[in-house]
């Protein structure tokens, strides 16, 4: 009997050492490595010559624009980002005869929002369109009297054609509203033909055909590597069953603070959902070189200015967050912006400063030599980067999230620092020991807490909705303007409920 109970207890013991053994493997395995950040000592390094503000100017003349997007393409999963899948080989291509920014950041990771913000240059919080607020509809559509890019490059003559599969960055939302030309899902957002991208690129191949003689600028937006996860079955293949690479979690700003409500969506496994994304990218990627391929095939190619970027990123659970509009972390919001100039004489290399989508529009106008209203434009020209005339053009990026627990994040290459609504919480990450953002350092720092504050209250002033109630807990927001809100769409609404945007 003893020897049976001891036995028993031997048995026990080596299982319970196993478990723990095999936990802590994957404990350290999974856990996120220390990472420190880098900070630039060098924020441009283009090869050849550097170019004059004149020089870029002369380069566009005349040139096409083409603005290319890949819903929730994160950067740190693209190849010229340094992933070492080959998820993007086309994107890497075009890449290779660029301008990469490397450090470049949304101001919303949800589509609406951000894609407002590239059109109008404005924060979330002075544009208002798509942003979450107490007591109102998650989505709002854009002020109609708003300045926008396709209204700047109209006014010289362009010709403008906007082409997306989400109707989340369609002119149901005011969004692209003054484009000449409209390729939207509209009522067929169910047809899965609409989340093909070569289902835009034969649209695009088609108005193409049919546009005036004149310069044009054209917006497209590919839904891949957005959810759903419909890539074909050979790129599914690529990753399938694969470790993905630096596949780490850390843990949320605080309890509850990563909400799941389209849990039901994500796959179980990350190393599955992890796969899936790197194929759907893969597939979004596939549309950019389809597109490329016609604009060459055509000649236009060397003629045009071809922009990539994302509207935001995507949480893959690295902070127990999932999918991105309610995710402050770089997962989310930090993405690609990669500018090819027309012919083979443009700049080539790496931008290191901080840049953001509010940027994209004036840096166009700028290059076309074109004025806008003052007071409507709120991001700032890259052109003074390229030329070496600046070496930073914004001090700090600030961008701000949706979902029950709302954030700002305001950071530079030193620290992030993250605000909740209410003042629920605030939690600061050391980005030059910690750039993964794994712990919060917020009360070992108050002084960097309070300083980046600061800058936050001095940005909210600036908006004209002021978020300040994300320091100040009894502020009421005046959330009324004139012109700030219209009527979503029946139809809008089914179609963005049927992409996880509304319950």
């Amino acid at each position: 009997m003893k020897k049976t109970f001891s036995n028993v207890l031997l048995s026990a013991l080596i299982i319970v050492a196993v478990g723990a053994a095999a936990y802590w493997f994957l404990a350290l395995r999974y856990r996120a490595p220390l990472k420190p950040a880098r900070v630039p000592e060098t924020p441009v390094s283009l090869s050849g010559s550097t170019p004059t503000a004149e020089s870029l100017r002369e380069m566009v003349k005349g040139a096409n624009v083409v603005i290319c997007v890949l819903d929730a393409m994160r950067a740190d999963h693209v190849g010229a980002y340094g992933y070492p899948r080959e998820t993007t080989p086309n994107i890497d291509a075009v890449a290779k005869q660029s301008v990469i920014f490397e450090d470049h950041f949304c101001q919303y990771p949800q589509t609406s929002p951000s894609t407002a913000s590239l059109f109008t240059s404005q924060y979330p919080d002075t544009h208002g369109a798509g942003v979450q607020r107490p007591g109102r509809d998650v989505l709002q559509g854009l002020d109609p009297n708003a300045f926008t890019l396709e209204k700047g490059l109209e006014a010289i003559g362009y010709h403008t054609m906007i082409f997306t599969s989400n109707p989340a960055a369609a002119p149901a939302l005011g969004l692209g509203a003054d484009f000449d030309v409209e390729v939207t899902p509209r009522g067929r957002a169910q047809d899965p033909k609409w989340r093909w991208p070569g289902q835009l690129v034969k649209e695009f191949e088609g108005k193409m055909k049919e546009r005036p003689d004149r310069p044009f600028f054209a917006y497209v937006h590919f839904l891949p590597p957005h959810y759903p996860y419909d890539a074909p079955d050979e790129m599914k293949a690529l990753f399938a069953g694969k470790r993905p690479p630096e596949m780490w979690r850390a843990k949320a700003p605080f309890k509850g603070a990563a909400d799941h409500p389209e849990s039901d969506k994500a796959p179980r496994s990350r190393k599955k959902w992890m796969n899936l994304y790197d194929a759907n990218l893969r597939w979004g990627d596939w549309g950019l070189g389809e597109l490329v391929k016609f604009l060459k095939d055509q000649g236009l190619y060397d003629h045009t200015l071809l922009i990539i970027t994302a509207d935001h990123g995507e949480a893959l659970r690295e902070h127990q967050y999932e999918w991105h509009a309610t995710c402050p972390f770089d997962e989310a919001i930090h993405i690609p912006l990669i500018i090819k100039f027309p012919g083979n004489k443009g700049p080539v290399g790496k931008v290191y400063a901080l840049t953001q989508t509010i940027d994209v529009t004036p840096t166009i106008l700028d290059l076309f030599d074109v004025p806008w209203p003052e007071g409507t434009v709120q991001g700032k020209s890259l052109v003074p980067l390229l030329t070496g005339e600046k070496k930073e053009i914004n001090k700090y990026i600030i961008c701000r999230t949706g979902g029950d627990h709302q954030a700002y994040v305001v950071r530079d290459f030193r620290s992030a620092l993250f605000l909740y609504r209410l003042g629920e919480a605030r939690a600061l990450y050391d980005l030059t020991t910690d750039s993964l953002e794994t712990e919060n350092v917020a009360s070992a720092h108050p002084d960097r807490v309070a300083e980046l504050t600061r800058v936050f209250v001095a940005f909210a002033q600036q908006q004209k909705y002021p978020p300040l109630d994300f320091v100040d807990p009894n502020y009421k927001p005046n959330l009324s303007p004139e012109g700030a809100s219209q009527p979503m769409p029946e139809e809008t609404r089914r179609k963005l409920r049927a992409l996880g945007y509304l319950e």
